[in-house]
C-alpha cells in the first residue's frame, strides 16, 4: 500500500511529511518569540532548532497550498480583501440599517444568509471605507481557497473553532446583561436578593430606545459543568428573595413585550430560577444546558413551585406537546431536561454547539442589532442559521406512557392513585416512580406541583403569579399540604409584592399618569392607579377610552 496521501491533483505529501508539517503548524510560536515573524523566518527557526530533517521547500509548498504566505508575497488585491475580512462590522456606524434586507426572505439556509450578509458587508465597505467589488472578491476567494491536502485537517485545524468568549460590548444596540457580573463575588453559587435587584435594575435600563434587543449571558459559563442561572438563595429572608425573583420575572416579561429578550443559556439552570429563564422563549442553548426537574436537589425541595403557569400551559407554545407532558416532567424522579427536550417542548429557538457558542452568539447579536420592527424576525432567523440538530429527545419516546398514565393527572387524578396504577405495570421505570411517589418529601413535591398546575390553568396570568408566589412563600415556611398552598382566596399580586421592603416602584409605561384626568373613564382611572390588578386588559385601548356620555 502506498504511503502517500493524495487529496488534490499535483499536490502529494507522504504520511511522514504531513506529521512533520502538522508539528510545524501547531508549534508554540509565542514561546519562541516569533508570533509576528514572517513565514521564512519561522521555517528557518523550525529547521534549525526543532526538526533539522524536514524539507523546508516541501514545507513551504504545503504552506502555500494552505494559503499561508509571507506578507511580502501578497498582492495588493489580497491585502484589500484581508482588510475587508478583518473590518469590524458590528461596531460600524449604520451597518445595522442594512440587516433588514439580509433577513427579509424566508431563506434561512446558512449559505443563503451568508451570501446576503457578505453582499451587504461589501456594499457598506465599498461605500464607506475603500472601493471593493463583491463579484471580484467572490471570484478571488473561489480561485484562492485553501486546498484540503490532509484527510484529518478538520481535527488538527478545525474550521470555525470558537473563541473563548463573545465580545458583546461592540453591539451598541443590544443591551447585554451578564449574570456573572451581578452575582455576589463571595457567593457565586446562588442568586441572592442583592443580585436579583441588580438584575432588575439592569433590565430597567434596557427600555432605552437606543437598545433594539436585550441579551442575557453568563461570562463564567466555563468548565465541565458551567452554571448559567444558579439557585435562589435559601438562607436569610426567603419570602423577600421569592418576591424579588417574581418582580424580576415580571420585569423581564414586560421588557420582552417591547423588544426581543434572548437568553444564551450555555450552562446549568437551577429549578428554582426557571421562572426567570422562561420569561421568554427566545432561548439559545448548547450541550452544556440542563435543568434537573426531579426533587432530588436542595433547591427543588426548598423552592419546587417555580414557573407553574408556564408548565401548565406548555401547549401554548408552538411545539406539539401531548396532554400530561407537564405532569410527567414535574413528577419524574430523575428527569434532566437538556437542549433536545427543551427544543421539543417549544421552549427555545436554537441550539449552538458549546465549541462554537461564542462565535454563534456574535452572529445572532449582530442580527439583533437590526432596527425595529425587523429586530425579532432577524434575531430568530439568525438563530435558525447558526443552529444545528440538538439530538433526540428523551420525552418523545415516552409519549404513549404519558398519554396513558400522566394525562389523567391534569383532570384530577392524584399522585398516589397514579402510583397505585403504576405498581401493577411491573416495569423498571414504573417501579422507580412508585418509590419516588411513596417517599414523603418527593411525594409532597409531586402533589404540590400537580395541584398547582391544575389550579393555575383556570386563572389569568397575574392571578396565577400571585397564587404561585403565595404558595412558594408558604412552602418555604413549612406548609406542604396542597389544599393550604392553593386555597381559593388568592391574594393580590400587587399587595404581595408591596410587602417587599426592597421593592422598587414599577416604571410608568405607555404614558400612564398619576395626576387626575378630566372626564376620564372610571375604569381607566382604576387601571391607571393599580395596573397590576388589570394585567389582562390592554392599556392602549383604555388610554383611548373617553368618558361615558350618560
Amino acid at each position: 500500500m502506498s504511503n502517500e496521501i493524495t487529496q488534490v491533483k499535483g499536490c502529494e505529501f507522504t504520511t511522514d511529511e504531513l506529521q512533520r508539517f502538522h508539528h510545524y503548524y501547531k508549534y508554540d510560536w509565542a514561546a519562541a518569540g516569533l508570533v509576528s515573524a514572517p513565514v521564512s523566518k519561522r521555517i528557518q527557526h523550525f529547521v534549525e532548532t526543532v526538526d533539522p530533517g524536514i524539507d523546508s521547500n516541501r514545507l513551504q509548498e504545503w504552506l502555500h497550498t494552505m494559503g499561508i504566505v509571507d506578507e511580502s508575497e501578497k498582492s495588493e488585491q489580497a491585502r484589500l480583501y484581508e482588510r475587508f475580512e478583518h473590518f469590524d462590522f458590528a461596531a460600524a456606524v449604520g451597518f445595522n440599517q442594512m440587516l433588514a434586507d439580509v433577513y427579509a426572505t424566508d431563506d434561512v439556509s446558512k449559505h443563503g444568509v451568508g451570501e446576503r450578509m457578505d453582499q451587504a458587508k461589501a456594499q457598506y465597505y465599498s461605500d464607506n471605507v475603500e472601493p471593493l467589488v463583491y463579484s471580484e472578491y467572490k471570484e478571488y476567494k473561489e480561485v484562492n481557497a485553501p486546498k484540503p491536502v490532509c484527510p484529518y485537517q478538520d481535527l488538527w485545524d478545525p474550521k470555525g473553532a470558537d473563541k473563548e468568549s463573545a465580545d458583546t460590548n461592540k453591539f451598541a444596540n443590544v443591551r447585554t446583561i451578564d449574570i456573572a457580573k451581578l452575582l455576589d463575588p463571595d457567593n457565586v453559587d446562588v442568586l441572592t436578593i442583592g443580585a436579583i435587584n441588580l438584575f432588575i435594575d439592569a433590565a430597567k435600563t434596557a427600555y432605552d430606545q437606543k437598545y433594539f434587543a436585550v441579551a442575557v449571558v453568563n461570562s463564567r459559563c466555563n468548565g465541565p459543568e458551567p452554571m448559567f442561572l444558579p439557585a435562589l438563595s435559601s438562607t436569610g429572608d426567603c419570602p423577600a428573595t421569592l418576591k424579588a425573583a417574581m418582580r424580576l420575572q415580571i420585569e423581564l416579561r414586560n421588557l420582552n413585550k417591547t423588544k426581543p429578550l434572548v437568553f444564551f443559556a450555555n450552562g446549568v439552570v437551577d429549578t428554582s430560577t426557571l421562572g426567570i429563564l422562561m420569561s421568554t422563549v427566545d432561548i439559545v442553548t448548547s450541550e452544556m444546558f440542563c435543568v434537573s426537574i426531579g426533587s432530588v436537589s436542595q433547591s427543588s425541595q426548598k423552592f419546587p413551585l417555580s414557573a407553574l403557569y408556564d408548565w401548565a400551559h406548555l401547549s401554548n407554545h408552538q411545539a406539539k406537546v401531548s396532554k400530561g407532558t407537564a405532569e410527567y416532567i414535574m413528577c419524574s424522579p430523575d428527569l434532566v431536561l437538556r437542549s433536545a427536550e427543551w427544543s421539543t417542548l417549544g421552549l427555545g429557538i436554537g441550539f449552538v454547539s458549546h465549541r462554537k457558542f461564542a462565535s454563534g452568539m456574535e452572529q445572532i447579536l449582530l442580527a439583533a442589532s437590526c432596527p425595529p420592527p425587523h429586530t425579532r424576525d432577524a434575531l430568530r432567523k439568525a438563530c435558525a442559521v447558526e443552529s444545528v440538530y440538538s439530538g433526540p429527545s428523551k420525552i418523545n419516546v415516552w409519549e404513549q406512557e404519558i398519554s396513558k398514565y400522566f394525562a389523567p393527572l391534569a383532570d384530577g387524578k392524584t399522585v398516589l392513585e397514579l402510583a397505585d396504577e403504576l405498581r401493577a405495570v411491573k416495569a423498571p421505570w414504573a417501579e422507580k416512580y412508585v418509590v419516588f411517589a411513596n417517599a414523603k418529601e418527593s411525594n409532597n413535591v409531586a402533589k404540590a406541583r400537580v395541584a398547582g398546575m391544575q389550579r393555575v390553568r383556570g386563572l389569568e396570568y397575574s392571578q396565577a403569579l400571585a397564587l404561585e408566589l403565595s404558595a412558594a412563600i408558604a412552602w418555604a415556611a413549612g406548609t406542604t399540604e396542597e389544599t393550604k398552598l392553593f386555597s381559593r382566596n388568592i391574594p393580590s399580586l400587587s399587595d404581595l409584592l408591596s410587602e417587599n421592603t426592597h421593592a422598587t416602584p414599577e416604571p410608568q409605561r405607555n404614558g400612564a399618569l398619576q395626576s387626575e384626568v378630566a372626564g376620564e373613564c372610571p375604569f381607566a382611572k382604576m387601571y391607571r392607579k393599580n395596573p397590576e390588578r388589570f394585567k389582562h386588559v390592554n392599556l392602549g385601548s383604555i388610554a383611548d377610552h373617553h368618558s361615558l356620555d350618560l
